[in-house]
């Protein structure tokens, strides 16, 4: 019987935190609009409350989406998001590839990318694999 209750236990807490990956019906603001895969699950809303997902602090009322893996795709961020050598200003767009890795944000400060510098409040993008792609402008 007590294995049954733990094993019970186990499925619903991994069953409680599923969402965490993504996004859940609840987490999105009530009466915005909310677009779905056509599988059923939610691809973007606006956030309810300030949100984390992947580890990033998505903003209240501000529109997040998720890939179809339920990864972060993007989202306005609530707080710095620092990432590897780089760190996001708050309250701007973060975007992200589907492995995770990011794709886009605002500096907070000035970040250096082998011999190019990016100034401090500009975009920057990046390739896949960490290398910029473009500062300033989008390339």
């Amino acid at each position: 019987m007590r294995k049954l209750m733990v094993a019970l236990s186990v499925a619903l807490l991994i069953g409680s935190t599923g969402w965490a990956a993504g996004i859940d019906l609840p987490l999105c603001k009530p009466g915005s609009s909310v677009s779905y895969f056509p599988d059923g699950k939610v691809q973007s809303c606006p956030m309810s409350d300030d949100t984390v997902i992947d580890s990033v602090n998505c903003a209240q009322y501000m529109p997040a989406t998720v890939y179809q893996n339920g990864k972060l795709r993007s989202c306005t961020t609530r707080d710095y998001f620092v990432y590897n050598n780089v760190t996001c200003n708050q309250y701007t767009v973060v975007s992200f590839y589907p492995t995770g890795k990011l794709e886009t944000c605002t500096l907070f400060d000035q970040a250096t990318f082998g011999e190019r510098v990016c100034a401090e409040y500009q975009p920057i993008f990046l390739y896949e694999n960490g290398n910029l792609k473009a500062c300033g402008t989008p390339p």
